[in-house]
């Protein structure tokens, strides 16, 4: 199969991986090893400048509100069009967004559109949109995914509301988490790479990897920081990533006393993220209760490196997992639960492992990236047979 896959995803200091990307860079690695053909068409970002086995055309976006998302719209309709009188696609594949111009392009070139939708199309969160602008776009959104071949969501809260909210039929919507690489994520000495990360190699560490942003919940990690220390003085706490509630956490940390047993490392590139996972004890996700649906990907990576998860046991998350699966669930936004959950677990080294091997046997069978490729082209080559039908009639 030829694929060609779009994806617009905005953060103002383009890291090498914005969090955004990593799923489209993963999937389109996974199709390139099964040997299909694929084009990526991503925002000017670093990213887009990386080596990489899948042909990758950077599109260049004017950098000012609202122009943004149009100049990448437009240059990578464009860039597509072009493209396609070199390569012509079998499959269009396009990741959210409120411009239709991937599966514009899907119908001049009369082939399958498969759109991947990651979170609510129209967000209804407070003070995102005038009340007019959201319901334009929630009209657009509900036209295109109705025109749409195929659709990818990534929870069954996802699958219900496109049914309930944008009017999509069942049949069209297959659910494919996220994913991980169980080749680059995999166990690895903690001793070695708490070295590597010039960190201290006896204290336990509690960490977190992914974008700082509110419905993550590190507020509530950092009150359940204050509570573990009470009882584990030792234990510090690893931050990797940035957002938009840095700044914020920073001084909550420093009003709490916390800053000294904290590591802020930032932002890294996705290939260094396994380093820092292997130095932590115990991983966690305390996302908050209002944070809807998610596939996180961390989880999927902590889980790969044979450690052992604890997340907040929001809907979307919980039914992704078997109790089986290496992650203990606590209660959203509760401190005190999370606290009581983590400090047993940096007490029992032995438990500590057993979650750890779980875990991985776990995301081998179900959420590896080859396996999800593996669903994902059994299931759009259904559309690639009736439309090659259509056209042997028509010839």
């Amino acid at each position: 199969m030829t694929w060609f896959l779009f994806c617009y995803w905005y953060e103002p200091d383009a890291p090498h991986d914005p969090v955004g990307l990593v799923r489209i860079w993963k999937l389109a690695d996974a199709l390139v090893k099964v040997g299909d053909r694929v084009t990526v068409f991503p925002p000017r970002y670093r990213s887009a400048f990386i080596q990489r086995a899948c042909a990758v055309l950077p599109i260049h976006m004017i950098h000012l509100p609202l122009v943004r998302p149009l100049s990448y719209a437009l240059l990578s309709f464009l860039r597509g069009l072009m493209r396609a009188l070199v390569t012509r696609p079998d499959i269009v594949y396009y990741r959210w967004m409120d411009s239709p111009h991937a599966l514009v392009l899907a119908k001049l070139l009369n082939v399958p559109c498969v759109c991947e939708v990651n979170g609510e199309p129209v967000p209804q969160w407070p003070g995102t949109h005038r009340k007019c602008i959201r319901g334009i776009k929630h009209l657009l959104a509900q036209l295109a995914l109705k025109r749409c071949d195929r659709i990818v969501v990534l929870t069954e809260g996802l699958q219900l509301l496109l049914q309930e909210r944008y009017g999509v039929s069942r049949e069209r919507i297959v659910i494919l988490p996220s994913g991980t690489d169980v080749q680059r994520f995999a166990e690895r000495d903690a001793v070695a790479c708490r070295l590597e990360a010039g960190l201290s190699p006896t204290r336990p560490y509690i960490g977190f990897v992914g974008s700082f942003y509110r419905y993550q919940g590190l507020a509530c990690l950092l009150d359940a920081m204050q509570l573990v220390r009470q009882t584990c003085p030792t234990a510090e706490l690893l931050l990797v990533g940035d957002g938009e509630v840095t700044e914020e956490l920073k001084q909550q940390a420093k009003e709490m006393g916390l800053a000294h047993c904290i590591t802020w490392v930032g932002r890294i590139p996705y290939w260094e993220v396994p380093t820092w996972i292997g130095a932590m004890n115990i991983c966690v996700a305390p996302f908050c209760g209002d944070r809807g649906e998610t596939s996180p990907v961390k989880l999927f990576d902590y889980l790969a490196c044979h450690r052992p998860v604890i997340a907040s046991g929001i809907p979307s998350v919980v039914s992704m997992f078997t109790p089986d699966s290496g992650v203990q669930f606590v209660q959203p936004d509760d401190p005190c639960s999370l606290a009581e959950a983590i400090l047993p677990l940096l007490n029992d080294p032995d438990q500590c492992a057993r979650l750890g091997r779980q875990g991985r046997q776990f995301v081998e069978a179900r959420f590896s990236w080859t396996a999800i490729v593996e669903q994902l082209r059994h299931w759009v080559s259904q559309d690639l047979e009736s439309t090659r039908h259509a056209h042997s009639h028509i010839l």
